[in-house]
C-alpha cells in the first residue's frame, strides 16, 4: 500500500499532474509554495492523531513567551510508531525525489533528528508570530531549503483561528491564509524572504496539531576530485593485478578513467542490440 498517492505518478508517462503542481510551486505569492490536499493517505494520518499525545512523549520544548505558544517534540524524542511512520516517509528516497520534482532543487537531504521539526502542538490561545526559519542546521551546518507541513486537525473552521498565514515583508501583509484542516499539506521554500506564522491565536478549547520536517542541501563547496572516489591500498598480500589495478587508480587522470568507463558501457549497449 502506498501512503503517498503521488508517487504512483512518478512512475507514469503522463506527468501532468506533476507539471502542474511544479508550476503552481514556482509560481505561488508571496514565496515558492504549495497547498495539497490529500498528499497522504488518511488511514496514516488517523494512525497518527490517535498516537498524538505529547504528554507522553520525552523531552518536549514548550515554548511560552510573547512571540509564541506552543509545544513541540525535540530531537531526543521518541515518536510513536505510527507517528514515526509518517517521518519515515518523508525522509525517505522517493519522497525526496519527489520533492525534487516537485520544486526543482536537488540533491535534497533529510534529517531523522527532526531538528525543528516532530509534532507540534498549539492550544488556548497559543500563537506563533510571523517569522522566517533559521536558514542553516546547527548541527550538521546544512542549508535548510524546503519544510514540510501536514495537519491533523478533524473539521477545523477558520473561526477556531490558527490559521497559517504567508507574508510579504514590503510593506508587511498576509497574502494567503491556511485553514490547518486535516489531511493539508503546506510545501514552503525557505528562504530569508518565506515569512509565515499564525499570529491568530486558536480559540479555547481547540488544539491545533501538526507534524513538521525540514529539508537540506550541502553547501556549495569545491572538492578535490579523488576525494569523491575510493581509495585503495597496496599491500604484498595482494596478486599483481590487483596492485596494477590500485596504481592505475591512483596515477591516471580521473577523466581518462571516465572516458574509459564511458566507451565501454557504450560497447556494451551496442553488443546488447
Amino acid at each position: 500500500m502506498s501512503y503517498v498517492p503521488l508517487l504512483k505518478k512518478m512512475d507514469r508517462s503522463d506527468t501532468f499532474l506533476l507539471n502542474s503542481l511544479a508550476q503552481e510551486f514556482k509560481t505561488a505569492r508571496p514565496f515558492p509554495h504549495l497547498v495539497m490536499d490529500g498528499m497522504f493517505c488518511d488511514s496514516l494520518l488517523n494512525e497518527a492523531l490517535q498516537a498524538f499525545n505529547l504528554d507522553h512523549i520525552n523531552n518536549i520544548n514548550v515554548f511560552q513567551n510573547q512571540l509564541q505558544s506552543k509545544r513541540s517534540t525535540s530531537t531526543k524524542s521518541v515518536m510513536p510508531a505510527a507517528i514515526q511512520r509518517y517521518f519515515d516517509i518523508v525522509n525517505g528516497a522517493p519522497f525526496l525525489r519527489l520533492l525534487t520534482r516537485l520544486t526543482g532543487i536537488t540533491n535534497l537531504l533529510p534529517d531523522p533528528y527532526l531538528y525543528g521539526g516532530g509534532m507540534h502542538e498549539v492550544a488556548g490561545q497559543g500563537h506563533f508570530q510571523v517569522h522566517t526559519d533559521f536558514r542553516y542546521h546547527p548541527q550538521t551546518y546544512l542549508e535548510n531549503r524546503l519544510a514540510l507541513l501536514t495537519y491533523l486537525n478533524h473539521d477545523w473552521k477558520p473561526e477556531y483561528g490558527g490559521q497559517l498565514e504567508l507574508w510579504q515583508n514590503n510593506p508587511p501583509r498576509p497574502v494567503r491564509e491556511i485553514v490547518p484542516r486535516f489531511g493539508r499539506s503546506v510545501l514552503m521554500l525557505q528562504s530569508s524572504d518565506s515569512w509565515h506564522g499564525h499570529p491568530q491565536a486558536t480559540q479555547a478549547g481547540h488544539v491545533r496539531r501538526t507534524l513538521i520536517t525540514y529539508f537540506y542541501t550541502a553547501p556549495k563547496i569545491k572538492t578535490n576530485r579523488s576525494a569523491q572516489n575510493t581509495t585503495y591500498l597496496s599491500s604484498n598480500r595482494q596478486s599483481t593485478m590487483q596492485i596494477a589495478e590500485i596504481f592505475i587508480r591512483n596515477t591516471i587522470p580521473h577523466f581518462v578513467i571516465d572516458t574509459a568507463r564511458w566507451v565501454r558501457h557504450r560497447k556494451r549497449k551496442q553488443n546488447f542490440r
